[in-house]
């Protein structure tokens, strides 16, 4: 039986251009796009599952755009047209979006039956799951509390359009673990471990335009088709190629097979349950154009940009901007965005947002996902001088603050004869001095005064744990942000175009207002770390042994090295 063609059916959550709330079909979305503002759902991951799933299907309807030219006379018309390609296509493959199919569920496996397999000297049991299955930010079985705060084992029914995002989202975000083992038809399948599913490592960025059908074209980027690239809802061979791909991991063929790959087999048998294991496993690559990546050196292989826990997008935001880079590769719409610019399809003026979503993760476990708009001054993209003073100068200079704030440089005597170096910070400092105000303290830049501590004082546990509880990070951090946008739409302005070179000094006025910004934006967050002690007379004189203002000087990165102790020997030094 045939149910919920997701063609037709609402089940794509966007927002239209007036801001209201409103549910269509693929095809509404599509031919609509030019009177929807985004993709809006409540879980970032189901937003560029979409995304992904919108774009495979433009790359198959259009077969391509294959070139610069055909992608400006999609550009030119303004929308996709009803009449064309689109329509064509899902004629041709309707009969493969139907939701619930007894031949071709949507991006499922309809002979899977996990309770068929059974491993000698085991009991019987049912080996179905709940569709929470499907939910990275729902508990998994063990009823482990992430961002949802349902019962990890409950069997609740879902709507045939959550489902649909559910399954959707899962082939692109689902982790590690050992699958169950079952059967598919008349084959057995054994239990084998499963491997990330293509979006899980690195940051997947996509650029905002003024409409849906431009956002969707921004990330359209001109390639030329290759036979094999093709949705797995297309390949007939799919499930076979999967199971050989479970000892001889394949290779990714373009970006339609990666966007909508068949990481995991699912069937969803009713509303509420549904069989779960291991899909396609594909070879680690670089290639994922919604991806930025980078590397240490031009013989190191690539890395993905992760989502780091502690760390928002925008401080990676050389290796976005970085176009030339040999070392960092950026996502394909930058590029492309670029060489519109250029060409003067798309003006400098224009102020794109680039959507940048994130899953952290911890031994396969999902720790957070995050949804960071930035803005994208074209000025600055493919701009080398731009971004190296970026990448080089001012972020690090960012960075420096921040560890000032965490990690200042404090030396106790070990002996009357030697003086080590430990890593602490301002805040580790009134730690350290609220609980024991007697230590006899000397600083490398951090306290006002010049004295040195006894190491078994020094660090422990209750000074840590408070430490903790002061951090001065996470608001630095979260209120550099707008001052770090700002600073993206005026850096520009700092550099003399005539001269080609950088303005005077005293003249860059992007750069030092910046400058000045990360100075008093470290000072208020610890001025407000410290406030949280109280007014006792123990607070009142750590915080006055501890220096709260931050000059040039502690802008510039320190590299901390131990130190070592000159050793007396006949003859001459050591």
């Amino acid at each position: 039986m045939s149910e919920y063609n997701l063609i037709d059916e609402p089940w794509i959550p966007c927002l239209d251009l007036q801001g209201q709330r409103v549910e269509h079909g693929i095809r509404d979305t599509l031919l609509k796009a030019h009177e929807l503002c985004e993709i809006c759902d409540d879980s970032p991951l189901v937003t560029v599952a979409i995304h992904r799933l919108l774009l495979a299907i433009l790359y198959r309807a259009y077969e391509g755009p294959s070139d610069m030219a055909t992608w400006r006379s999609l550009h030119e018309i303004g929308r996709f047209a009803p009449a064309d390609a689109i329509d064509e296509y899902f004629r041709y493959w309707r009969n493969r979006f139907y939701l619930f199919d007894d031949k071709y569920p949507f991006l499922q496996v309809a002979d899977l039956d996990l309770n068929d397999y059974k491993q000698e000297g085991t009991v019987e049991k049912d080996k179905s799951d709940g569709l929470m299955r499907l939910v990275r930010e729902a508990p998994d079985k063990g009823g482990r509390i992430l961002f949802d705060h349902r019962i990890g084992t409950e069997r609740r029914e879902y709507e045939p359009r959550q489902i649909a995002r559910m399954v959707l989202s899962a082939q692109s975000y689902s982790g590690t673990g050992v699958a169950s083992g079952g059967k598919l038809g008349n084959k057995s399948i054994k239990p084998t471990p499963c491997q990330f599913a293509p979006c899980v490592e690195g940051l997947v960025l996509w650029l905002q335009g003024e409409s849906l059908f431009h956002t969707l074209l921004l990330s359209l980027v001109p390639c030329a088709p290759v036979g094999n690239d093709k949705p797995a809802w297309e390949d007939d061979s799919i499930v076979d190629a999967a199971i050989s791909s479970w000892e001889n991991p394949i290779s990714f063929v373009g970006p339609i097979q990666r966007f909508v790959s068949l990481s995991r087999f699912i069937r969803v048998f009713d509303r509420q349950s549904m069989f779960f294991t291991s899909g396609l496993k594909a070879k680690a690559d670089s290639e994922d154009p919604m991806k930025a990546y980078s590397r240490s050196d031009d013989k190191k292989d690539y890395q993905a940009v992760d989502l780091r826990a502690e760390r928002a997008a925008w401080r990676d935001a050389q290796t976005l901007f970085s176009l030339h880079s040999t070392v960092r590769k950026p996502p394909a719409s930058l590029n492309h965005i670029a060489r519109l610019v250029a060409d003067g399809i798309i003006a400098a003026t224009a102020q794109p947002r680039a959507n940048l979503v994130g899953l952290a993760t911890s031994q396969g476990k999902a720790l957070l996902w995050r949804h960071e708009r930035m803005p994208v001054p074209l000025r600055i993209l493919g701009s080398n001088h731009l971004t190296e003073r970026l990448g080089e100068q001012l972020i690090p200079e960012a960075e420096a603050i921040g560890a000032e704030l965490s990690r200042g440089l404090f030396w106790y005597a070990t002996t009357k004869k030697t003086i080590r170096r430990e890593p602490v910070g301002r805040i580790q400092a009134i730690a350290d001095l609220v609980l024991a105000p007697s230590l006899d303290l000397r600083s490398h830049g951090v306290l006002r005064t010049s004295e040195g501590r006894a190491p078994e004082d020094a660090h422990n546990k209750n000074a840590l744990d408070l430490s903790e509880r002061l951090d001065p990070r996470p608001a630095y951090w979260a209120r550099l942000e707008k001052h770090f946008f700002a600073l993206l739409e005026n850096l520009p302005n700092d550099w003399d175009g005539a001269n080609d070179d950088w303005k005077p000094d005293d003249q860059q006025a992007a750069t030092n207002t910046w400058r000045k910004q990360i100075k008093d934006e470290a000072r208020r967050a610890m001025e407000e770390s410290f406030r949280s002690l109280g007014t006792s007379a123990r607070a009142i004189q750590a915080v006055a042994r501890v220096r709260t203002d931050f000059s040039d000087e502690d802008l510039k990165p320190r590299t901390q090295k131990p130190t070592k102790p000159k050793r007396n020997t006949k003859g001459g030094a050591g």
